[in-house]
Formats: C-alpha cells, sequence, structure tokens
C-alpha cells in the first residue's frame, strides 16, 4: 500500500513520471527520434544555427571535426541533426533519456556525423563528430533536460559527473563545449528551417 501511494506522488496526471516529460520544437509538436530537426540558439528569431564547416571536395583540411553553433549561416548551412533512442520502441525523445545525437547526412570525410564528447581536461570536453551508435560508447551519450523556457543538451551521468554543452567564445563561429560548473547553450528545435 506504501508502495502504491509513492508511485502516485510521484506521477503526475498524464501518466509520465516527473521527470520524463516530452520533448517539444519549436512548433509545440512532440519531437521524435530518427526525425531531422535544426537546432537553433534558444529561438529561431537570434539567427544562430548548429551548422557543420563547409566542405570542399578540393580542401582535405575543409573536413568537419565538431558541430558549430554559427551566428550567420551564409558563413554555412545549419545542418539538421536526428535523434537516435537506445530505446527503440519510444515514439516521442523524453527529457532525460539517453540519446545520441547525428547529423543526417554525413560528410565523405571518414567521419560518423554521431556526436561525441573528447575531454580536453577533467572539466572540460569538446564535441567531434565520431561518435557511434554503440549503447557502450558513453561518450557519445546526451540527454536533453528543460531550461527555463528552452532546453540544453547534457553530458555524464550522476551529479558528479554530469555536463552541460556551451558555447565557445569564438564569435561569429562557436565550437559546441562540455563544461562542468558553466553556463548553458539554450537550444530549440524546430523541423522547418525559419531563419529570420
Amino acid at each position: 500500500m506504501l508502495i502504491s501511494l509513492l508511485l502516485v506522488a510521484i506521477t503526475t496526471t498524464s501518466g509520465v513520471v516527473e521527470g520524463n516529460y516530452v520533448v517539444y520544437d519549436g512548433e509545440g509538436d512532440q519531437v521524435k527520434p530518427n526525425v531531422p530537426y535544426y537546432i537553433s540558439f534558444m529561438t529561431s528569431d537570434y539567427n544562430m544555427w548548429i551548422c557543420r564547416k563547409k566542405w570542399r571536395s578540393n580542401d582535405p583540411n575543409s573536413c568537419p571535426q565538431q558541430p558549430l553553433m554559427v551566428t550567420h549561416p551564409n558563413m554555412a548551412a545549419p545542418t539538421p541533426v536526428m535523434f537516435v533512442l537506445s530505446n527503440k520502441s519510444e515514439t516521442v525523445v523524453r527529457e532525460s533519456a539517453k540519446l545520441k545525437i547525428k547529423f543526417v547526412d554525413p560528410r565523405p570525410c571518414g567521419e560518423s556525423g554521431f556526436w561525441r564528447v573528447v575531454q580536453r581536461t577533467s572539466s572540460e570536453g569538446e564535441v567531434v563528430l565520431n561518435g557511434s551508435e554503440s549503447t557502450s560508447d558513453n561518450a557519445s551519450t546526451f540527454a536533453i533536460e528543460q531550461t527555463n523556457e528552452y532546453y540544453k543538451f547534457t553530458f555524464g551521468d550522476g551529479p558528479d559527473y554530469l555536463t552541460t554543452i556551451s558555447l565557445s567564445n569564438d564569435y561569429p563561429i562557436y565550437r559546441l563545449l562540455s563544461k562542468k560548473f558553466s553556463g548553458e547553450m539554450e537550444i530549440y528545435f524546430y523541423k522547418n528551417l525559419t531563419m529570420g
């Protein structure tokens, strides 16, 4: 009986355990796994989008090694991503669910397109594009959490290891960093590209 009361106390009226809410996109629709989304810094009004460096077939050094947040999308076209869930039976993306982030079209640069955190120091890492879909690859596992009005990406397990994905100070092209005790990159997801 006590267990039943406890379960009722932590379950919302929709039947979803708190902290496991559905993630919504900028159009108010549920975010779905394996569907392309553009990622914007806060709202599309800011005109800052997740991109990859433009690839030029005649320049092997142009291969993108990491996702970027770009202030002026004409420098690099916004690049859609998909969220790949380890629970293949789940039909929506939920807050705190472990997921992989993958660029929709990996480039011919030998990259997998899956995001991965490479630790630079004990408290900071950098997001690169050589991750994997494997559930055992923890360096490629992220989660989406809600902020006050938007969402953020988190990385790591447990409070001692949890970091947020934030932006470097490299205006107008920002690298994505995994940092402890740092600001967070507040983001929103869009199925359709709506640049202002």
